[in-house]
C-alpha cells in the first residue's frame, strides 16, 4: 500500500450505479471565478456559471455562499464534508449532516450559527491568503467555483477548491485554511503539521479534478505554512466506499421516502455517529507521512506564549491558543471498534 505524501516547501434507493475508476482527462465545471484580483481582497468571490474558457463581471453572477451557491451544492457531497461523512467527529455531526441533505430547504438553516464568525473570518481573509501564497512561491492561481465528478455514478460528488495551479502534466489544487483560533484569531499560528482531517478534503478534491497534488496553505496573521499533498488512489479507494454509502443508503433512500410525503420512513435511514470503518480510515490518515512545512513569520514577536506546546495534529495547546477537539480516549476507541 503507497503511503500519502506530505512534504514541506521552500522559498518561499435507488441501487447506486456500478463504479469503475478509470483515468479521466476531464472534470465538470458547474461555475467558475475569475483569477485573483487584489481590489477585491476585502469581499467574497463571485460564481461565474460558464465554461473555463470564459469569464463574466461580477455583477452578472450570484454571489458565493448565496442563495444559489447554496442550492448548487445541496444535491453533492462535497468534498468539504468528507470527513464528517466519514464519522471523524465526535458527536452528531454525521447525523445533522445527513439531516442537512434530507430535510434542510431554508439556506440559512444550513449554516450553524457559532461557525458563522468563523466562515466570515476565513472569506475575508481568503483574497489576502492567496496573494501571500502567490508573493512565496512565484506561482499563479485560478480561482475555480464548483466542480462535480465527471464519471458516470459519481456526479453526485463535488468540490470547491480555493486554487487551480500549474501548467500542462505539472497540475495541482490550492486549498487555504484561515484558522480562527475560537474567536481569537490574533493569536493564531501556522500549523507545523496538517491536520489529518484536511486530508479526506484534499484527496477528494484530486479525484474530481483529475489533479496530483495540492498546496494545502494555512494562513494566520502570525505566519503561514504550505504543505503538498500526493495524490493517493488506494486510500480515495477506502474512503469512497464509506461515503458512497453514507449518500447512497442513508440520504437518497431518506429523500425518496421524503418525497412521497413520508417522513417517519425517511427518519429510519439516519446514520450513526460512526461506521465501521470510521477508525481504519482514521488511522490511515492520520499515521499516513505526515511531514513538517517552513514557515514564514511576518513579524518577529508572536502574540502567544512562547510555553505553549504543539499538538500532534499541528494545533497549538494553551490560553487563547487553537486545542484539538479530539480526545486521546475517543480515538483510542474509534480505533478499537475498526478492528473488530
Amino acid at each position: 500500500m503507497t503511503n500519502l505524501c506530505i512534504t514541506g516547501i521552500r522559498s518561499i434507493r435507488n441501487k447506486p450505479p456500478a463504479v469503475h475508476f478509470t483515468e479521466r482527462k476531464t472534470f465538470q465545471v458547474d461555475f467558475f471565478r475569475p483569477l485573483y484580483n487584489p481590489s477585491l481582497a476585502s469581499s467574497l468571490y463571485n460564481a461565474i456559471p460558464l465554461t473555463l474558457t470564459s469569464q463574466l463581471s461580477p455583477s452578472d453572477t450570484p454571489a458565493q455562499r448565496s442563495e444559489e451557491w447554496f442550492a448548487l451544492r445541496r444535491d453533492k457531497l462535497t468534498t468539504s464534508a468528507f470527513s464528517t461523512a466519514l464519522g471523524f467527529w465526535k458527536g452528531r455531526r454525521r447525523y445533522e449532516l445527513w439531516h442537512e441533505k434530507v430535510f434542510v430547504s431554508d439556506i440559512e438553516s444550513m449554516i450553524i450559527p457559532g461557525a458563522i464568525r468563523a466562515m466570515e473570518w476565513g472569506v475575508s481573509n481568503e483574497s489576502k491568503a492567496i496573494e501571500t501564497y502567490k508573493n512565496i512561491t512565484g506561482r499563479e492561481v485560478s480561482l475555480l467555483g464548483f466542480a462535480t465528478h465527471s464519471e458516470y455514478g459519481l456526479d453526485w460528488i463535488g468540490a470547491s477548491p480555493d486554487g487551480l495551479l500549474g501548467c500542462s502534466s505539472n497540475l495541482g489544487i490550492l486549498e487555504v485554511k484561515c484558522p480562527f483560533n475560537k474567536g481569537k484569531p490574533e493569536l493564531a499560528l501556522p500549523w507545523t503539521n496538517m491536520p489529518y482531517y484536511y486530508m479526506p478534503q484534499v484527496q477528494g478534491q484530486m479525484e474530481v479534478l483529475n489533479r496530483d497534488w495540492v498546496d494545502l496553505y494555512c494562513w494566520t496573521i502570525n505566519g503561514s505554512t504550505i504543505f503538498r499533498v500526493c495524490r493517493d488512489r488506494e486510500y480515495w479507494m477506502l474512503i469512497h466506499g464509506v461515503l458512497r454509502e453514507f449518500w447512497w443508503e442513508n440520504v437518497v433512500p431518506a429523500r425518496e421516502a421524503l418525497a412521497m410525503g413520508n417522513e417517519e420512513e425517511a427518519k429510519k435511514y439516519g446514520p450513526t455517529s460512526t461506521h465501521k470503518l470510521t477508525g481504519l480510515t482514521i488511522r490511515r490518515t492520520y499515521y499516513s507521512g505526515t511531514s513538517w512545512a517552513d514557515q514564514w513569520d511576518p513579524v518577529q514577536d508572536s502574540p502567544a506564549n512562547e510555553k505553549n506546546n504543539k499538538a500532534k495534529d499541528g494545533s497549538v495547546k494553551g490560553k487563547g491558543v487553537m486545542k484539538s477537539i479530539f480526545t486521546l480516549a475517543w480515538m483510542k476507541n474509534i480505533r478499537k471498534k475498526s478492528d473488530k
